[in-house]
């Protein structure tokens, strides 16, 4: 009977001793990954909502399998305390960085040489480090406008057939702008059209310089990308209206803030498409085996309600090249 009993008891503490350590493991399974998240501005958000849909999508809900640590960039003034926001967000040792644009990629780049960085949507793959540099190891989703431009531009040109003079917007203080004035200068001159190129350096600049064109003077304008400029764009909307100039932009968020027209991929979309690579990250896939991905889902918005304040008519043929619509056709 004392043998039975011992045995009894070595086989209740092997079973505790599997049960607790079974208990172990499923608390080990369910800690929370930190996804550190460094934003330029509140515009940026639908990058966030595709990316968190896309990761709950893969079970990596937020909460149960995902916390998130974001810090936006429009909270301070200066660059220095931009490094100082993604310095602190380094510190709480997130397990990958998620960033939204070209401006907080390097950022975060220049601050860490140990967390992963998946970036969302960068115009052109020559402003970045973008493979392994001391340490650090940025992979991503492009967000194409760099090869667009020429397609922007043939789309304005077909939107308005007379559109001869085009100005187009440069931000000075972006990385890309003199590879894509020659990008548009090499599209204008394959359609026949005449660009004039002006730079600004702030939302301001580009407000002053609206304010003091003549109604009609250019035909149409093109943005070329910046961060600064998408938002600056839709805000100086009243003004667009008031001098009767057309704007080919970016992002299909910009046609539903009221734009006239964009030509590119969302935010949503570029967030939803991020959120593989950055489950593979978590999952210990090394970001230097994962390439750089086009976007999955470029499309032509139209806001028809802001394009019946311009003098122009829109055929049902020129509405058929839209995939994306917003407004009310009122002619």
């Amino acid at each position: 009977m004392k043998k039975k009993g011992k045995i009894l008891f070595l086989i209740l503490v092997v079973a505790g001793t599997l049960l607790d350590w079974s208990s172990s493991q499923q608390k080990q399974d369910v800690d929370l990954y930190t996804i550190g998240m460094v934003i330029a501005n509140e515009d940026r958000k639908d990058k966030v909502a595709g990316l968190k849909a896309g990761l709950q999508s893969l079970g990596l809900g937020e909460g149960a399998r995902v916390q998130y640590v974001p810090v936006y960039l429009n909270a301070v003034q200066t660059l220095e305390e931009e490094h100082s926001l993604v310095q602190e967000l380094i510190s709480k040792k997130p397990d990958v960085i998620v960033t939204t644009g070209a401006h907080e990629t390097f950022l975060t780049q220049k601050a860490t040489t140990t967390v992963p960085i998946v970036f969302i949507g960068v115009a052109s793959l020559v402003e970045l480090p973008l493979v392994e540099t001391e340490g650090t190891v940025t992979c991503g989703i492009s967000n194409g406008q760099m090869n667009v431009i020429g397609k922007r531009l043939e789309l304005t040109t077909r939107l308005l057939p007379d559109a001869k003079r085009i100005l187009i917007i440069a931000d000075s203080h972006a990385p890309t702008t003199e590879q894509a004035i020659v990008e548009a200068g090499s599209a204008a001159a394959l359609l026949g059209i005449r660009l004039q190129v002006k730079q600004v350096s702030s939302p301001r600049d580009l407000e002053q310089l609206l304010s003091e064109l003549s109604p009609g003077e250019y035909d149409a304008m093109l943005p070329l990308p910046s961060y600064v400029l998408e938002d600056a764009i839709t805000d100086c909307m009243p003004l667009l209206i008031e001098k009767q100039l057309f704007v080919m932009g970016s992002y299909p968020e910009q046609v539903k803030a009221g734009l006239y027209a964009a030509y590119g991929v969302s935010f949503h979309a570029q967030g939803m498409q991020a959120a593989h690579m950055v489950a593979r990250v978590l999952d210990g896939v090394p970001p230097t085996t994962l390439s750089i991905e086009w976007p999955d889902d470029v499309r032509l918005a139209v806001n028809a309600s802001s394009l019946s304040k311009l003098p122009i008519t829109v055929t049902d043929q020129q509405w058929s090249l839209a995939q994306e619509w917003y407004g009310v056709k009122n002619k």
